[in-house]
This record gives structure tokens, C-alpha cells and sequence, in this order.
């Protein structure tokens, strides 16, 4: 059996990150059986390769990291039900939205509304502490924590723009997301495929949890991209 390493869930959502809960709707859509195991965050450095979540353990021991990687991993290994009649031109347009998605607007509509809005991190901070009773000690833990993510936010280059920035490219990308969708159901039309775990992940984290923010309502108001995430959460309810 495969093993998905994650952080914790929340929001019924299988983790907080937006790249365990693609790989965990890539698994879910494909069929293959697996597990969910929280990781021991004292032993990731250990444990994980390269340190990061998600990491899946396939059942001969072997260790896959990154959320693209694993799926390419699932695909070589096990069969590519969802895209294998894709033409190469479909598959480059996946690969451009997988950037979209994972490398910008993760940072706009995840980053920025829970790390770095003081509201936001304000709403974080009980799921973080995860029932702990959140004493000074704990108030100074995650406020490290805090400060190392805003320094990759600002590494990155998005956390170098103002709030009213960051809102303003945000919303490109939820327009041409919109665009693409257009009437659905899915990313491409009719068939899913696995450019759905990751647009669906990515819009989810934003729509779907308690960060109030501008960029969270103009997101709720592409009415097509709310459709087609309830969409996408009725296919892996089904597919269960």
C-alpha cells in the first residue's frame, strides 16, 4: 500500500497543504489504495526527502517527494488512466497551469492570507496549535515559524509586493482559471484528468477554509469555479 505523509488535517480537508491534498485527490481519482499518515514533524528532516511534505512510501520501501514528482512517479509505475490520451499539446497546457497553480498562485491566495494578514494568522493559529493551549512559549514557536515562511514568501519575490499587489495578480490568475474552466465541469472539458487535483487543491485552500479576505471573495464570485470545485469534491466522494 502506498503511504501519503501529511502535515494534519483541517477544514475536512485531508491536510492544509494544497500539495497533499492534490496528491490525496490524484490517488482517490486514479483508484490506487493508499494511507495518510500524519508525519512527526520532529523527525521530517530525517525522515522526509528533502525535508518537505508531501512524501509518499510506496510499499517496496521507496520514498517519492514533491507533489508533480509523486504523480509522475504514480504515472510511470502504476499507469496513466486520467491523461494517457492526452496529445503532447494538452499535456504542455497542464504543465503551464501546474505552474500557475503551484508556483504563483499558491503564494497570492494561500501565503498571503494566512501568514501574512494579521487577520488570517490570527484564524491560523488555532488550527496550528492544534488543541494545544496556546501559552507564550507556544505564541513564540509559531511566530518563528511565522517569520521563516514571510522569508520565503519575500525570497520568492510575491511578498515583496503590497497587500493591494498581491490582490491585484491574484486575480489574474482566478480570471484565467475562470476562463479556462468556463462552463465545466471539469479543467478540460468533460473528462477529469490530473490537472483537476491540482486546480481543484489549489482553489479549495482558498474557497473552502475560514481565511476571510478580498481575494477569497472574488474567488466566490466566479460562480463556474465554485461549480466545479463542488464538482470535483462529488467525483472523489464517489470515486471513495
Amino acid at each position: 500500500m502506498i503511504t501519503l505523509y501529511r502535515f494534519f488535517p483541517a477544514w475536512n480537508l485531508p491536510c492544509i497543504s494544497p500539495f497533499v491534498t492534490k496528491v490525496a485527490a490524484y490517488l482517490t481519482l486514479v483508484g490506487l489504495p493508499f494511507g495518510i499518515r500524519t508525519q512527526d514533524m520532529s523527525r521530517l528532516a530525517s525522515d522526509a526527502p528533502r525535508g518537505k511534505l508531501p512524501y509518499i512510501e510506496d510499499s517496496d520501501g521507496t520514498k517519492i517527494p514533491d507533489s508533480n514528482e509523486i504523480i509522475a512517479y504514480l504515472k510511470s509505475k502504476y499507469g496513466d488512466p486520467l491523461d494517457a490520451d492526452l496529445s503532447l499539446a494538452s499535456k504542455a497546457d497542464a504543465v503551464a497551469w501546474t505552474r500557475l497553480c503551484d508556483e504563483h498562485l499558491y503564494w497570492s491566495g494561500l501565503i498571503e492570507p494566512r501568514w501574512r494578514m494579521e487577520s488570517g494568522w490570527q484564524t491560523f493559529i488555532p488550527y496550528l496549535a492544534r488543541g494545544t493551549e496556546i501559552t507564550a512559549e507556544v505564541e513564540n514557536t509559531l511566530a518563528g515559524l511565522r517569520q521563516h515562511i514571510l522569508r520565503e514568501f519575500e525570497g520568492q519575490g510575491m511578498g515583496r509586493r503590497s497587500s493591494a499587489e498581491v490582490l491585484a495578480v491574484f486575480k489574474v490568475d482566478i480570471d484565467a482559471l475562470s476562463d479556462r474552466v468556463g462552463a465545466g465541469p471539469y479543467f478540460t472539458g468533460s473528462a477529469i484528468r490530473s490537472i483537476d487535483a491540482t486546480v481543484y487543491a489549489t482553489l479549495i485552500h482558498i474557497i473552502g477554509v475560514p481565511f476571510e479576505w478580498a481575494g477569497k471573495d472574488y474567488a466566490l464570485s466566479k460562480q463556474n469555479l465554485v461549480s466545479y470545485c463542488e464538482g470535483v469534491k462529488e467525483r472523489l466522494a464517489a470515486t471513495t
